[in-house]
């Protein structure tokens, strides 16, 4: 499995998509400090809170199942998906290493992030930083990895049905219309499955935050249900297609 998933990691290298993922990473941390005089009257948390938003809603949603779809599409692109779909065991041992560089990837994604807002909130905020912000914005950004991951199969399922990246870039800015259009709204009751990855911020209704985030109390059961539900239905969806696509 190991070099599976090391083979995953030198096919997307060659690509130059890692550039993209510190530019992602780098371009949202642009676009939630453009406003200086704003950034600079808000405490960490408020700092933490302005890049989650911008982040979660957008630029995640946008640019994370892109780069997911490609691995996965790559192989009908290059035609090498009959070599890799050979036997069933290859099938699905394709699919496990393709879902862990995903999983990788956004791990990626939001480690750099993280580490980039912390090390940009120096230059912006002029609060003193505690260990305590530290820790609730990490579980704030852990919670918005796990639910990123249930959605990863679903993204996963479009790709290969669609074969095409165009398809997974229209899903994804489906997607930020969806999320766009829950923050924007009056109803906020109306929850979509897009805004999970968001709802530790997007749930507070709040342009912006500035205590400690109460994740028991913004987080409920339906959130980890609706999650779970669309993991497990997706990733079953991703599974049967391994298993019975015809490739030739």
């Amino acid at each position: 499995m190991l070099d599976g998933l090391y083979s995953e990691f030198l096919k997307l290298k060659k690509t130059g998509y890692y550039v993209c993922i510190l530019l992602v990473c780098l371009i949202c941390l642009l676009f939630s400090t453009m406003n200086r005089k704003f950034i600079s009257s808000l405490n960490w948390y408020g700092y933490f809170f302005n890049f989650e938003i911008i982040a979660f809603i957008i630029f995640y949603t946008l640019v994370i199942p892109i780069i997911i779809s490609f691995i996965f599409i790559r192989e009908f692109r290059y035609k090498t998906d009959i070599v890799a779909f050979s036997y069933p065991n290859g099938r699905f041992g394709a699919f496990i290493n393709k879902f862990l560089m995903s999983v990788l990837v956004v791990a990626i994604i939001y480690a750099i992030s993280y580490v980039f807002i912390v090390l940009s909130g120096f230059l912006f905020v002029k609060h003193p930083l505690t260990s305590a912000l530290l820790l609730n914005h990490c579980k704030v950004f852990l919670v918005s990895f796990i639910f990123q991951i249930a959605l990863i199969p679903l993204t996963i399922l479009i790709a290969l049905i669609g074969k095409s990246m165009t398809v997974s870039a229209i899903y994804s800015i489906v997607l930020v219309i969806s999320n766009l259009k829950y923050m924007l709204g009056s109803k906020y009751n109306n929850f979509i499955f897009s805004i999970l990855p968001a709802a530790p911020v997007a749930k507070i209704k709040v342009p912006v935050y500035k205590i400690s985030i109460p994740l028991n109390m913004v987080i409920s059961k339906s959130d980890i249900s609706l999650g779970i539900f669309v993991f497990i239905v997706s990733i079953t969806g991703c599974i049967l297609f391994y298993r019975k696509a015809d490739i030739h």
